[in-house]
């Protein structure tokens, strides 16, 4: 993000809009979000890897795929920023699947046009299930479980810190907040694109 856009988010989380990101922005940023999420509306990602919570147990290719709901979007979405690869619904699992089709219809509310969507970057749609440990570890990714989603990949990238290096919108955080998801690039500094059902 500019100075600019971060003097946005800076304004919108309630702290000094000097445009100069730190430690008092990233904790407020994440009480901001913390402070939206129903409580306890999905177990944390550790209660996830258990394999025992609401979730069950990680997809295995070959092995094991989770109970899947697909939900309809109530705009398209395109495959990898692909225009010509329409998404018009997209599978999840039967848990959340609902928490996620209520994120689309308030993402469909903030963002009511084309164009305002394809500025914040929600109609790049890179994928919700895959049977994959995290990126370089051996641990289960919650993309096993089919509870997480990534959008806009592209300008926010794996490892990339946001908000310096991404461009994320708060606002789209916020949507992903109010039905229960995590945003990983307000909570973890990085990986903007990926946002989970998971609480902290």
């Amino acid at each position: 993000m500019n100075q600019r856009e971060i003097k946005h988010v800076q304004e919108v989380i309630g702290v000094e809009t000097d445009g100069f990101w730190g430690p008092i922005s990233t904790t407020a940023a994440q009480k901001h979000l913390r402070d939206m999420m129903p409580a306890n509306r999905f177990p944390t990602q550790r209660e996830v890897r258990k394999n025992n919570s609401i979730f069950g147990r990680n997809g295995e290719k070959g092995v094991h795929i989770p109970p899947m709901k697909k939900i309809t979007l109530p705009f398209t979405l395109h495959l990898y920023g692909k225009e010509a690869d329409e998404v018009k619904e997209i599978p999840c699992h039967e848990k959340c699947a609902d928490a996620m089709l209520a994120v689309f219809q308030r993402l469909a509310e903030v963002y009511p046009t084309t164009e305002e969507r394809k500025a914040a970057g929600i109609l790049n749609y890179y994928g919700v299930y895959n049977p994959r440990s995290i990126r370089n570890g051996t641990i289960w990714s919650m993309h096993a479980y089919a509870i997480a989603i990534d959008l806009d990949a592209n300008r926010n990238k794996n490892r990339s810190h946001w908000p310096l290096l991404s461009k994320m919108p708060i606002e789209v955080m916020e949507c992903f907040a109010q039905e229960g998801f995590l945003a990983a690039g307000a909570f973890w500094n990085r990986d903007a694109m990926h946002f989970q059902a998971t609480s902290m």
